[in-house]
């Protein structure tokens, strides 16, 4: 996930019910496509492990195949599961199938497929890869002994208490459509007494169908109601449950919910006044350059940023005058990450050049705030101040708003899922060049 979006149980990615949490209180009300009562679930379960809870290698595969989906388009995870060993089966179109499962349960589920042997184990470097890739296990296609091969690699996963995932149509479809479903799946979770949760996963085969090259869009895990499989004589209920749940619609589009607040103050007045405080705060004492308020906020609606550009610079006109007016009467506002070599610079180019000092400010890196409480103590006259400040500020708020307003909207795509992200790296990177200048206005 990103980290960025919301966490909410049942939208975000499969609810960990607990271990005392039992498939029939998870799965909704009794009899739901063939469901026993709860008695049925607490039978001894001799051959299955305890679910082996956090492991590092289950939660770097699923971060990382998790914002894999969410740079190609997108990823969400609609429905929750127990938390237990389970038979998880899913319909089977394209080779991401299998990265979005793992995308979907989290680490502590430590979900394992089962993948074709004459395919994927053929070749040494196929079956070194997909280890480390997707920790799956080997099962026989062809030549008979697929149950037996099967049996094996279910005693491997739900022996040590995870989950086993099975493509039950056993090869990928051409079309999308779901292809005939094999019992081998149903007989393993009777066998084992496990659950057999359905699930069915939308988008992957217009994201790279079989034979078909990648295509950005977005993907979505949808889970369904675990089932009792001693309730089952064959897969129609499970077919069915995934059936309606392909049925209801096309995958939904990721949005980051911090991209979507920030969009919300940018469409509506909110963003200009922010913009207005911003740029007066920063010229009288808030360290952070008014330009970050089109970098951090604005960018998240590349429309607005001009116009916040715009604002930026009246607020910041304002705040020069405030800042001016208090320093000629004794009352210099504080200025944090300033150095008495800005207050010089600014000095001497104020000195030679009256007001138009402040045109120099734009380029040199020293503090608006720092030219405007210079001004105050050497009685430069208020109205040029004014002038050239509006001048010189807007002129470079405004060229930064276009480059920001360029690169946020050919960004958009990916700001609109991982703005959280976004606004690390900008707030680090600002940090960082903040701290340069500093040093260099330091020696």
């Amino acid at each position: 996930m990103s980290a960025d979006e919301p966490r909410t149980a049942g939208a975000d990615e499969p609810r960990a019910d607990g271990p005392e949490a039992t498939p029939d209180a998870a799965s909704g009300a009794e009899g739901h496509h063939g469901h026993a009562p709860a008695e049925a679930f607490r039978r001894l379960r001799r051959r299955v492990g305890l679910p082996p809870g956090f492991n590092v290698a289950g939660a770097v595969r699923h971060l990382v195949w998790r914002n894999a989906f969410h740079l190609v388009g997108g990823f969400r995870v609609v429905g929750a599961a127990p938390y237990e060993p389970m038979v998880v089966v899913a319909n089977h179109s394209s080779h991401a199938d299998t990265p979005a499962l793992l995308a979907a349960f989290p680490a502590p589920y430590k979900p394992v497929v089962v993948a074709a042997g004459d395919y994927w184990f053929d070749a040494a470097w196929k079956a070194r890869f997909l280890q480390i890739a997707i920790g799956a296990v080997p099962v026989r296609r062809k030549g008979g002994g697929g149950y037996e091969s099967l049996i094996e690699g279910a005693t491997q996963v739900l022996g040590s208490g995870s989950s086993l995932f099975v493509f039950p149509e056993g090869t990928r479809s051409t079309d999308g459509r779901l292809g005939r479903f094999r019992s081998g799946a149903l007989r393993i979770a009777q066998e084992f007494d496990v659950p057999i949760l359905p699930v069915a996963i939308v988008g992957t085969h217009e994201l790279l169908a079989k034979k078909g090259r990648l295509t950005p869009g977005p993907v979505e895990v949808r889970v369904g109601h675990p089932v009792d499989p001693h309730t089952l004589t064959d897969m129609k209920p499970l077919v069915a449950q995934i059936e309606g749940m392909l049925a209801a619609g096309p995958p939904v589009p990721s949005r980051s919910a911090t991209w979507r607040v920030l969009r919300g103050v940018m469409s509506g007045p909110g963003g200009l006044v922010g913009a207005v405080v911003w740029g007066f705060a920063e010229a009288v004492s808030l360290p952070v350059t008014s330009e970050m308020y089109l970098v951090l906020v604005a960018a998240a609606h590349p429309r607005r940023v001009v116009p916040a550009a715009a604002c930026l610079a009246v607020g910041s006109v304002a705040g020069v005058l405030v800042t001016r007016a208090l320093t000629a009467r004794g009352h210099r506002p504080l200025a944090p990450l300033t150095t008495g070599a800005m207050r010089e610079r600014a000095a001497l180019d104020l000195a030679a050049a009256g007001a138009r000092g402040i045109w120099r400010q734009a380029l040199n890196g020293v503090p608006v705030k720092v030219y405007a409480a210079e001004a105050g103590a050497a009685h430069v006259p208020a109205a040029p101040l004014a002038l050239h400040a509006l001048g010189a500020r807007g002129a470079r708020s405004l060229a930064v708003g276009g480059a920001v307003a360029a690169a946020s909207g050919a960004a958009a795509p990916l700001l609109r899922r991982f703005y959280g992200p976004y606004l690390g790296i900008a707030g680090a990177t600002f940090a960082v060049g903040l701290g340069l200048v500093v040093r260099r206005w330091s020696r």
